[in-house]
Order: C-alpha cells, then sequence, then structure tokens
C-alpha cells in the first residue's frame, strides 16, 4: 500500500481524497438539511436566487484543504514505512 501513494503523482492522490471527502460531506450535509428542515425546499430557493455558488465553492475550497493535508502526510507516514 505505501508504494501505491508513492508512485501515484502527488495531485492524483490529492484528487482522491478530495473528491471522496466532498462526496461524504455533501451526503451528510443534504442529510443534516433535510432532517433539520423537513424538506429540500432551501435548496431550491438557494439555486433560484444563485447563493448557491458561495455555499459549493466554499466545500470545494474545504475539500482541496482536506485532500492536500491527507496526500500529505500519507505520503510522508509510506516514506517513513519504507525506510524502515
Amino acid at each position: 500500500m505505501a508504494q501505491h501513494i508513492l508512485d501515484a503523482p502527488f495531485w492524483k492522490v490529492v484528487a482522491r481524497f478530495s473528491i471522496s471527502f466532498l462526496v461524504l460531506l455533501t451526503i451528510v450535509l443534504s442529510t443534516a438539511t433535510y432532517f433539520k428542515d423537513g424538506n429540500f425546499n432551501a435548496l431550491s430557493a438557494s439555486l433560484q436566487n444563485g447563493s448557491w455558488l458561495k455555499f459549493v465553492l466554499i466545500r470545494i475550497v474545504i475539500s482541496l484543504i482536506y485532500g492536500i493535508a491527507m496526500a500529505y502526510f500519507s505520503r510522508k507516514k509510506a516514506k517513513q514505512q519504507i525506510k524502515k
């Protein structure tokens, strides 16, 4: 496993972590919104007034930061395991 993460380019590892985190974050936040409001009316309202763009951009930035951090630390850990 350690060798696989080191063989892949850094940006691919970041993309894998970021996309999986973004999907998970979207599912969790959508479910929380549904249970809080009881429906998705707020979602359709935000699509109409354009406030969804800020919402989506914030989630993408959070996912990228998470992806970069996880890729960095995972590769660092893999390098340490190979040295042992």
